[in-house]
């Protein structure tokens, strides 16, 4: 039973992970009209990731209470600070704590569920990790319903629950690990997806744009984006579990389609099926690397995606507009080839079961 309930405890905080890393998008019309910020906004971006880099350094540790259910309190009460915050420099020290959280629910968030069930890591931590999809999909859909203030309210009650329902996990499990070589091409790996993942959310709305699709579009296929990249973590779990590399390949290969599709003005309507294909990957690199080199390899892991996910989309602002495309389609061949490369490589490695 108690396994049941740290799944859910799990759930709560990669859905706040979700919420956070969807927040500044979506909540910066409210933020220009109540602070009058522009370039300041990069004073956010700044502070969440130094905070999301010490919270994944504090989680490398082998103790999850209290610092887990510890992590979902803080993060309730930043959201709380935000949602009444009287000027844009309390927000980005609020931001902070909101990234010093994401970094810690990320890692413990995901490493417990797959120390809890060892026999179906891959398939269980594909379906935890539907809860970051919903909660990105929940704050901007929610902010366009409910009031600012409302929507931190309730995503700070939603931490405060986690919190209880994680209340006195266990500690790290001692993983059997794979010593020495191997571990550089899945840091790699998840580098090129959080990239490619955070690109085509920041910057292919830009090129549809330019494709002469209106700007209303370009949101609505954006929130079918993140809603994609939840179902195929939801739906393709078992499958990709039966045979993680060969499946990763096989879903590249359509990402890679579906790319090339985006090149033309009515097929790129269809970007939001590049989210599906794309669902499994951080998951089952997660798994597998879990799996192999234990606890202590998963805090590269976070730095890998952190890193990925900022410099990557920064890179495709030096990019002339009709350059997004290609550099999409490039990053994908490049993860593409990686992980062919990871499956060819598989017969020679010898590690514990998934």
């Amino acid at each position: 039973m108690a396994d049941v309930r740290f799944f859910w405890g799990s759930f709560a905080a990669l859905f706040l992970v979700g919420v956070i890393v969807a927040l500044p998008g979506a909540a910066l019309p409210v933020w220009r009209e109540r602070y009058g910020v522009e370039d300041e906004v990069s004073w956010f971006f700044a502070a969440l990731l130094l905070g999301l880099l010490l919270g994944v350094r504090l989680a490398q540790g082998e103790r999850r209470h209290p610092l887990l259910p510890g992590a979902l309190l803080l993060t309730g009460l930043a959201l709380l600070g935000l949602a009444f915050a009287p000027s844009f420099a309390l927000v980005g020290v609020l931001a902070f704590f909101l990234g010093l959280g994401e970094g810690v629910m990320n890692v413990h968030g995901n490493s417990l569920v797959g120390e809890l069930f060892p026999e179906r890591r891959v398939t269980l931590l594909n379906r935890v990790n539907v809860a970051f999809g919903l909660g990105a999909v929940f704050t901007p859909f929610a902010l366009t319903l409910l009031p600012y203030t409302a929507v931190l309210l309730l995503a700070g009650l939603l931490a405060g629950a986690g919190a209880l329902l994680l209340w006195k996990a266990p500690a790290v499990a001692h993983i059997p690990q794979e010593r020495g070589r191997g571990l550089w091409p899945f840091l790699l790996a998840v580098a090129l997806y959080t990239g490619l993942e955070g690109s085509l959310a920041t910057w292919n709305r830009v090129w549809l744009e330019r494709l002469g699709h209106a700007t209303a579009t370009g949101g609505m296929l954006l929130s079918l984006y993140w809603l994609f990249l939840a179902l195929g973590r939801l739906l393709l779990a078992e499958r990709v579990a039966q045979s993680p590399l060969a499946a990763l390949r096989g879903l590249l290969v359509g990402v890679l389609g579906l790319l090339l599709l985006n090149l033309l003005p009515p097929t790129a309507l269809l970007f939001p099926l590049v989210g599906f294909f794309l669902g499994p990957l951080f998951s089952t690199l997660f798994a597998l690397v879990q799996a192999r080199f234990g606890h202590r390899a998963l805090g590269g892991l976070l730095y890998a995606g952190a890193t990925g996910s900022t410099l990557i989309p920064a890179l495709f602002a030096l990019l002339p507009t009709g350059g997004i495309p290609v550099g999409l389609f490039a990053l994908a061949l490049g993860l593409f080839l990686l992980v062919a490369g990871l499956e060819g490589r598989k017969a020679h490695v010898k590690g514990p079961p998934l």
